[in-house]
């Protein structure tokens, strides 16, 4: 019976340890402060950049010298931490510096300092490679790959000119 008592208190004693530590797990890292943020893609004249102007984040599309739409938006902290999730998802980490494909095609320039990270990736005609980020796709017919495509929606999404995917809702 005092065995019993006694496991009865241990497991009492330690079950709030248990729900704490899934707390600590579960909770959603907090968002990293970006110091610059300057993404820009070009679709033969198009021009769309997204930057960082302080707390906010601005969107413009340009055509030539003039400016098609332009949005000012201040990005929550779990807006950050989506854009975050959103580059890990994109496996941005993993892209090279340069993609370029020879002639003429859509180019793109992404530089990012994140506290103590920085990032550039840049492409001309090219995009990273779906599962191998660090090598260029080799088809730039084919258009961008899906790992650009995630990064661009993350990046869409924050500035308030995509819907919020329904897995990060």
């Amino acid at each position: 019976m005092a065995l019993k008592t006694l496991a009865l208190a241990l497991v009492c004693a330690t079950f709030p340890l248990v729900l704490r530590a899934v707390t600590i797990v579960t909770d959603p890292f907090p968002p990293a402060h970006f110091n610059s943020l300057y993404i820009e893609k070009d679709d033969r004249g198009t021009a769309t950049i997204i930057q960082l102007a302080g707390d906010a984040v601005t969107y413009k599309m340009t055509a030539g010298n003039r400016v098609l739409e332009s949005v000012t938006a201040h990005p929550s902290g779990d807006d950050w931490f989506n854009f975050i999730q959103g580059l890990n998802h994109a496996k941005v980490y993993k892209w090279a510096p340069r993609y370029e494909y020879p002639g003429q095609g859509p180019s793109w320039v992404i530089d990012l300092v994140m506290e103590d990270r920085t990032f550039n990736s840049e492409g001309t005609n090219e995009y990273p490679k779906d599962g191998t980020e660090d090598q260029p796709a080799a088809d730039p017919k084919a258009g961008p790959s899906i790992a650009f495509q995630l990064f661009w929606q993350a990046a869409l999404v924050l500035v308030g000119k995509a819907p919020v995917p329904a897995q990060t809702k």
